[in-house]
């Protein structure tokens, strides 16, 4: 323990004030401007959790638990508890004193027993997770501010040290009892004030606690008096270094101290004198965290997040950065917590939750604009990579050229276009790159190609004759100081020396010619061969023998095993064993030479068919091939692959041909969000088998969760970790539902589950289908069991197993059984006896009964007559009863020598109707068209019918040409005044077209003719424009 510093407070006077204002000016722009210098590249990339549920707190704690639930305290929402999927979410309920006591939950702590404890606003709160509620203990003297708790850490033992705004507690979970540290003017041994904002145990059990504005105070172990530490120097009073928020000891036994200003350090076993200030900005440091590989972690109020780096003894520090989407969404940050799986969880306080990888090594992020110093405009996009002096990088983006230094990550210059200014790029999309060892930068744009000669220098332009032509894709060296370059409509040999070039171009008569015109790709290996092809174009691959000039080409085959696998050809790469690879919208293939022919052997399952952006090769050979899908990395002897995704800590959406070799065997891929680096011998990526855990079981869709009791219901354990599920009738339906508690990828991760005793093997499941449901299970004995896989394929070893025992209805029993089958004989043999008795009865009833019946069917027979002749929909007559009545009335005309009117109706634009409105409503209009006609059928040999669909007739005996014509034109202007919406007709309501026939039947006559006559006066009115009615010509 180091000796108390004691010490008065100094009387100033205003010369010696304003002398140590300056002094403290000097060390706060002195601390900004050392973090301003070119730290260590941002590798990390951090990932957005997004809102729990429909909530976006503000984060205070976080704990992950024995079982892999992530708790995730707020300032008023509550606490969480998160399964990678969604949130379960508990909070303060007024008058439940077994909900959380408070709605801002500060601390979060997992004691020896899995117990979780949550400091609240009001007392401390345990979790029982059996029963899914809280159980609260308040120290029970003292004022309201004891319960407002900070911090929890253990004691070393069983019990709790705890940090509130009424003193520093020790809490025994056993007996539930606090004993409270608290300030008592009239002791110099107590603690210096109550309120205490962190506290952290050193490895001899003594406390120390950080009490605000008063500086840390320490208990020895078994002590009873503090002793009283000031932070700040002696010879530098600052009152916010005395203000002390975080307190961390690592595993040296050094004391990390977070103050309002900043951080220290003080190394166990020096004296307290010479803890050290380190350079950090000046901004309060809210926590500090120790991660599993041994890293030191800082949050601050306003400067994001801070990491040690042992080996340069300072702080890098991470924060947000708006043209990078993956830095820190916000830089209020108030807690750190590294899961099972290696992800680092930063809670902010303003923006949610950030999670960064810290198990994957060997990728190095860069956003290089975020870092640029000249001031020009830009975005991080990195079209090409191209190999600078120094080891420095060429970086074309959609705004110019940039010239990188990766070791400093910093732009040195930046290159754009200006029409105005000669000898800037012609074009500021630079799509392509190539630094001649010996010689200049050549950069291929949409508007020719320019060279540049030095750094300093000014770009020189080539184009070469058309649009087309000058749209430069891609830029590869060849024999003899040649250039291939791949443009919008053809392949070029460009000779710079001399100036000249020759444009090789597709010629549909000549066979030997480039299949397509336009290139992507060109590359020229080893034995002088060139091969090319178009990421868009198809065509395939061509390959150009140039002494004969000559084109081969070989386009995709699905007939032979060797054949290519698709015509769309997006890169090309030659590796250091001279093997050439290509890759197309469907992976990756070798060429390859058998018997003098060229083939290509498939890899298109190392990278799951997944479209080719870049290839590199790496000093052992291994290839490193970008794709839509990720960064994979290829043996070539094996196939076997592994992949990476942005998880890992990389750029995320790598373009196409944007990669480059450098220094030490390092490859560099960019994407859209700016450049990663890869070491490949220092790659790794460890991947840790998820935990599962059960998360919820339903009964009939009603979730165990609330511990309510169910009927029929018996759970033994909580919903999450439940040992015993026992169903009784009638809860025979249930269902269970699971998630893999590793939380890098959570959507990649996969499962399988098994109910033993009723599937016959694993089922498989994907994470959007995270359930299993079970109904009519017969009874007996079963075990579920759910197991899981992390984004990689890695699966956990021990299933999560449940028991479920459905138990038999009481009518299975054994004894219901026997007492059923002593009634059932005694039943039988009343049963025969009052059979007889029955029969004879039954035969004076059944005679009775045939006389009723006999009554009631030629009644039926009646109505099943009328039934027979009305349509079902409107009720009016059918095309049934219409033929029938035809034929009587025809006939009674002919006997009377009066005339027989019909009038067909058919409803305009009816099917349109039906389509706009649906058959409900194309129905409700063909009643209302029935009723119309009904009405207009006003004597008894009057008949209305439906002829079938949307058609009608109405057939009026005794009446002439004028009555019927009147008969139809009423009909129409009445359909037409009912203004029934139809927005498909012309008319905009529903409107009728009517053919009107009348003749005078006679006696050997066909009523058809009077049906087709009327007809045909419907098809002249339909074609005359409808809604209205035409008289049948005699």
């Amino acid at each position: 323990m180091p000796p108390p510093v004691r010490r008065p407070a100094p009387r100033l006077s205003v010369r010696t004030f304003v002398l140590l204002l300056l002094g403290l000016l000097i060390v706060v722009l002195g601390a900004t401007a050392a973090l301003s210098q070119p730290a260590a590249p941002p590798t990390l990339r951090f990932k957005q959790l997004g809102p729990l549920g429909n909530d976006e707190p503000s984060i205070l704690s976080l704990l992950q638990d024995r079982q892999g639930f992530m708790w995730i305290g707020t300032h008023v929402n509550g606490l969480y508890r998160y399964n990678g999927y969604h949130a379960v979410r508990y909070t303060s309920r007024t008058n439940d004193p077994n909900s959380l006591p408070h709605d801002r939950v500060s601390a979060l702590y997992e004691d020896r027993q899995g117990r979780i404890w949550a400091g609240t606003q009001n007392g401390l709160a345990r979790y029982n997770p059996e029963t899914n509620n809280f159980t609260v203990f308040r120290a029970e003297m003292g004022p309201k501010n004891r319960g407002i708790i900070k911090a929890i850490i253990s004691d070393g033992k069983d019990g709790m040290w705890i940090a509130s705004w009424g003193g520093l507690q020790h809490f025994d979970p056993a007996s539930g009892k606090f004993v409270v540290y608290a300030h008592d003017p009239a002791l110099p041994g107590s603690l210096a004030t109550n309120d205490v904002n962190a506290i952290a145990l050193d490895a001899q059990g003594g406390i120390w606690a950080a009490t605000w504005p008063g500086g840390l105070d320490y208990l020895p172990p078994g002590g009873k008096a503090f002793v009283h530490h000031a932070v700040d120097p002696a010879e530098k009073p600052d009152p916010r270094r005395n203000i002390v928020r975080a307190l961390q000891f690592d595993k040296a036994g050094a004391l990390w101290i977070g103050t309002e200003s900043g951080a220290l350090r003080w190394d166990r076993g020096t004296p307290w004198s010479e803890r050290k200030m380190l350079v950090t900005p000046n901004s309060r440091v809210n926590s500090f965290y120790i991660d599993r590989q041994g890293t030191l972690w800082a949050t601050t109020l306003s400067a994001g997040l801070l990491r040690w780096d042992a080996r340069m003894e300072r702080f890098s520090q991470f924060s947000h950065n708006p043209s990078d989407p993956f830095s820190l969404p916000g830089d209020n940050l108030r807690a750190l917590a590294q899961d099972r799986g290696g992800m680092l969880w930063v809670a902010s306080f303003t923006d949610g939750i950030s999670l960064v990888n810290l198990n994957s090594v060997g990728f190095t992020r860069y956003v290089p604009h975020s870092a640029d110093q000249t001031g020009t405009p830009g975005t991080n996009a990195v079209l090409s990579i191209a190999r600078a002096p120094d080891n420095k990088l060429w970086l074309g983006g959609n705004v110019g050229l940039s010239l990188f230094d990766p070791a400093n990550n910093k732009v040195l210059r930046r290159y754009v276009s200006d029409p105005s200014q000669p000898g800037t790029l012609t074009q500021n999309i630079v799509y392509c790159l190539y630094q001649d060892p010996e010689g200049p930068l050549w950069a291929g744009t949409s508007n020719g190609l320019n060279r540049l000669d030095h750094a300093d220098g000014k770009f020189t332009a080539m184009h070469f004759g058309d649009t087309a032509s000058d749209y430069i894709n891609g830029i590869a060296p060849g024999r003899d100081g040649v250039l291939w370059l791949a443009t919008g409509n053809s392949l070029i040999r460009y000779l710079p020396a001399a100036g000249t070039w020759k444009i090789y171009r597709n010629d549909p008569n000549d066979p030997n010619t480039r299949s397509v015109n336009g290139t992507s790709v060109v590359l020229e290996d080893r034995s002088g061969r060139v091969w090319m092809g178009s990421e868009w174009n198809g065509g395939g691959l061509d390959l150009l023998d140039p002494k004969t000039g000559k084109f081969q080409h070989f386009v995709q085959d699905t007939t032979v095993a060797d054949g290519l696998a698709d015509d769309n050809v997006s890169s090309l790469h030659e590796d250091s064993l001279g093997r050439i690879w290509v890759g197309t919208s469907k992976g990756l293939q070798q060429v390859i030479l058998r018997d003098g022919k060229i083939g290509f052997r498939s890899y298109l399952d190392a990278t799951h068919g997944a479209k080719i952006l870049s290839i590199r090769n790496d000093l052992d050979d291994n290839l490193w091939v970008s794709t839509i899908a990720g960064l994979y990395r290829i043996e070539p002897a094996t196939g076997k692959s592994m992949q990476y995704t942005a998880a890992d800590g990389m750029t995320d959406g790598f373009t196409i041909n944007s990669s480059a070799p450098g220094p030490n065997g390092l490859l560099y891929f960019g994407g859209v969000h700016g450049m990663t680096a890869i070491a490949p011998r220092d790659v790794r990526s460890p991947s840790v088998a998820p935990q599962v855990a059960i998360t919820d079981i339903k009964v009939y869709n009603h979730s165990l969760s609330d511990a309510r009791p169910q009927p029929g219901v018996t759970l033994e354990g909580a919903v999450t970790a439940p040992r015993r599920l026992t169903l009784a009738p009638p809860a025979s339906g249930f269902s269970i539902e699971f998630a893999a508690l590793h939380y890098t990828e959570p959507g990649l991760n996969r499962y399988a589950y098994r109910l033993e005793g009723f599937d016959a093997d694993w089922v498989e499941t994907d994470a959007t289908r995270r359930a299993a449901t079970y109904t009519n299970l017969d009874p007996g004995r079963y075990v579920f069991r759910v197991k899981a896989a992390n984004h990689r394929g890695v699966w956990n070893e021990d299933p999560a197993a449940l028991i479920v025992t459905v138990t038999p209805p009481f009518w299975q029993a054994w004894w219901f059984r026997t007492a059923a089958a002593l009634l059932s004989v005694t039943l039988l043999w009343a049963l025969y006896r009052w059979r007889v008795r029955r029969l004879t009865q039954h035969k004076a009833a059944l005679e009775r009964v045939v006389a009723q019946r006999t009554a009631e069917l030629e009644q039926s027979n009646l109505k099943l007559a009328a039934l027979s002749t009305t349509d079902g929909l409107t009720g009016i007559t059918n095309r049934r009863g219409f033929d029938t009545q035809l034929a009587t009335e025809w006939r009674r005309a002919a006997r009377t020598g009066q005339p027989l009117a019909l009038l067909v109706l058919d409803v305009d634009y009816f099917k349109k109707y039906n389509d706009r409105y649906g058959h409900v409503a194309g129905d409700a209009c063909l009643r209302t068209v029935a009723e119309l006609l009904t009405r207009h059928a006003r004597r008894t040999t009057d008949l209305a019918a439906r002829y079938g669909g949307e058609e009608f007739v109405l057939l009026a005996a005794a009446t002439d040409a004028t009555d019927a014509v009147q008969t139809a034109q009423a009909i129409c202007t009445e359909l037409a005044g009912l203004e029934l919406e139809h927005d498909e007709s012309p008319f905009g309501r529903v409107t009728i077209s009517i053919g009107v026939a009348v003749q005078v039947p006679q006696e050997h006559g066909d009523p058809d003719d009077l049906v087709r006559r009327a007809d045909r006066a419907l098809y002249r009115a339909k074609i005359r424009g409808r809604n209205q009615a035409m008289l049948a010509a005699d």
